[in-house]
């Protein structure tokens, strides 16, 4: 999960005993419409202890676009002995209207402006037939990947290899993609991940005919796809390229490019592996959500 981290001080509120707690709240860069919005919350007393306003704990301390997300109720205080942690999860779905992105806050009008900003993305509708869909009609649709390691939103190149991104659509579409892993990474060259054996000699449910383009180059974010030594036999293995190799130009066909996630790539790519480049620890596609873009993107 993609994650937004401030490290603040909170000043002390009326009857703190010496100084105010460390507060430390994460949240999600992406927000999946209709789908929980879970952010952390950690505050931690100082070496005197301090005293903090109930509020802070509950969902009124965030604020959407500048507004808080619930009326602030006079839930009194409490006592955070010294060395005394807090710490617990918010959703936050419920109170999220936003259709494209959003500015997300906590306890602003004591910690300061700091915000993060949230995409809001929108579950395509199930059912739809991408394989027979016109490439005119895919460039609406993008792919978010949710792993182990964090969110990667990926957008694609209809115009430059259609049948590839059906094919990728489809799979994510049907399930195909989850719980398959990034298999082989290498860093500051490229993350291999889609094959459903985990073994990299896995196949999908079709082979694709090549759909090289010179002039399209692997570049770090580039979403292209694996194949055997036969041009036309890429099937479901992708990779992300971490680094710039000129070599797979014109060999490999690149179907798109990461529009979100290029430090959950970062993090896969640098993970220790063992033999044939393989993980040591797994690196998960947990689930593949086909997302419905806006109009105007």
């Amino acid at each position: 999960m993609m994650l937004a981290t401030l490290m603040l001080a909170l000043p002390a509120a009326a009857g703190t005993v010496a100084g105010g707690p460390e507060v430390e709240w994460t949240a999600p860069a992406m927000y999946v419409s209709g789908r929980p919005y879970l952010v952390d919350v950690r505050i931690s007393a100082p070496e005197d202890g301090t005293v903090i306003a109930g509020w802070l704990l509950t969902p009124s301390a965030f604020t959407v676009g500048g507004t808080p997300v619930g009326r602030r109720e006079d839930t009194g205080t409490l006592r955070m002995p010294k060395g005394f942690t807090l710490e617990g999860q918010i959703d936050l779905a419920q109170f999220i209207t936003a259709d494209t992105k959003f500015e997300l806050g906590y306890a602003s009008e004591i910690l300061g402006e700091d915000s993060v900003t949230v995409d809001v993305l929108q579950v395509a509708p199930q059912g739809l037939d991408y394989m027979s869909m016109e490439a005119s009609e895919l460039g609406k649709y993008r792919v978010l990947l949710e792993t182990n390691r964090g969110n990667i939103l990926l957008k694609f190149w209809p115009e430059i290899a259609p049948n590839h991104v059906r094919n990728f659509l489809d799979l994510s579409a049907s399930g195909f993609y989850d719980g398959t892993t990034f298999h082989r990474v290498i860093p500051n060259f490229m993350i291999q991940g889609g094959d459903p054996t985990g073994s990299g000699s896995g196949d999908g449910p079709r082979k694709l005919k090549a759909e090289f383009n010179p002039d399209v180059h692997h570049v770090p974010g580039v979403l292209s796809m694996a194949r055997s030594p036969d041009p036309n036999s890429a099937s479901c293995q992708f990779f992300i390229m971490h680094g710039t190799s000129p070599n797979l130009d014109g060999q490999y066909s690149a179907f798109g490019e990461l529009v979100l996630g290029s430090d959950v790539v970062d993090q896969i790519a640098r993970t220790p592996t063992s033999r044939g480049d393989r993980p040591k620890d797994p690196q998960v596609i947990e689930h593949a959500t086909v997302i419905q873009t806006p109009g105007d993107q």
